[in-house]
């Protein structure tokens, strides 16, 4: 009877072990964590989640967002796999954006520049998603771009008090210089002509302060990076390598009806002795 008992307890054990370490469990300090305590401050973020290395790290991704609750976050490649994951451990979130080699969200979509927001706070207005090309209402590569581009885009409206902002969130392409600069030009005109408060998030794949970020810049948008009353330097790609020198290439743009941006992060957390991802999160803190 006694062994059958310690059968049991030991079986116990180790269901909850892995139902904590899986769905709930961290390793990290939760001490570290920056809380929101004041009611209007909205939290942005910026995640290139890396669509490879998907299966020793499915379980780090949501439990790094979830530690800490933006209110919208931006995430780059983005695929189907992680698109199901994110849905299934964050189940506070909503999910908008399209596959790039699809228009869907499909087993073979390609990457989805994804919005996810919370949707007991927000409420969908709009959205949508365009391609970095010559024709951004159709599936399609732009100029020189080894691959398809996109940008998507969300107007939340909050459900207790009505204020509306815009999130746009994007990935320009590695490869193709004219890509980049027209993706630049595009992302940039496009966040200018909402009325409303708007944030740019993505991964340009080129670094603060050239000719291309310079555009963005002279379109009207603002890098929170450059205007939180508290702020961070470093570079935001390591490839799993880690380090803080070097420059950002994963930025949050603001317009000029957000005001205060309180705080901007660059979030170095690891899982044990693991990096989350290839680039390091990026959040902002914001008044709007």
């Amino acid at each position: 009877m006694n062994d059958v008992l310690s059968m049991i307890k030991s079986y116990v054990i180790i269901v909850f072990t892995f139902i904590f370490v899986i769905f709930g469990g961290n390793i990290y300090d939760e001490s570290s964590k920056d809380v929101i305590t004041e009611a209007d401050t909205v939290r942005i973020m910026s995640f290139n989640i890396r669509s490879g290395e998907y299966e020793p790290r499915f379980s780090y991704v949501p439990e790094l967002i979830r530690d800490y609750q933006p209110d919208s976050v931006g995430v780059q490649e983005c695929t189907f796999n992680w698109i199901s994951t994110l849905g299934t451990f964050l189940p506070e979130y909503s999910v908008v954006g399209v596959g790039r080699d699809e228009g869907a969200i499909s087993i073979n979509g390609g990457e989805i520049s994804a919005i996810l927001f919370l949707h007991a706070k927000y409420k969908l207005i709009d959205s949508g998603t365009f391609w970095i090309s010559e024709t951004p209402d159709e599936v399609s590569f732009g100029w020189d771009a080894a691959c398809r581009r996109v940008c998507t885009w969300a107007i939340l409206e909050n459900r207790e008090t009505g204020e509306r902002y815009a999130h746009v969130n994007t990935h320009l392409d590695h490869v193709g210089n004219v890509a980049r600069e027209k993706g630049a030009e595009m992302v940039s005109e496009f966040a200018m002509t909402f009325d409303i408060p708007v944030v740019v998030t993505g991964d340009f794949n080129f670094s603060k302060g050239c000719d291309w970020y310079n555009s963005i810049i002279d379109a009207g948008l603002t890098d929170t990076q450059d205007v939180a009353a508290e702020t961070m330097n470093g570079k935001t790609y390591h490839g799993y390598k880690g380090g803080e020198e070097g420059l950002p290439i994963d930025f949050i743009f603001i317009n000029d009806k957000i005001e205060t941006v309180y705080s901007y992060k660059i979030l170095r957390d690891m899982h044990g002795d693991e990096y989350i991802s290839d680039h390091y999160p990026i959040y902002a803190d914001m008044k709007f």
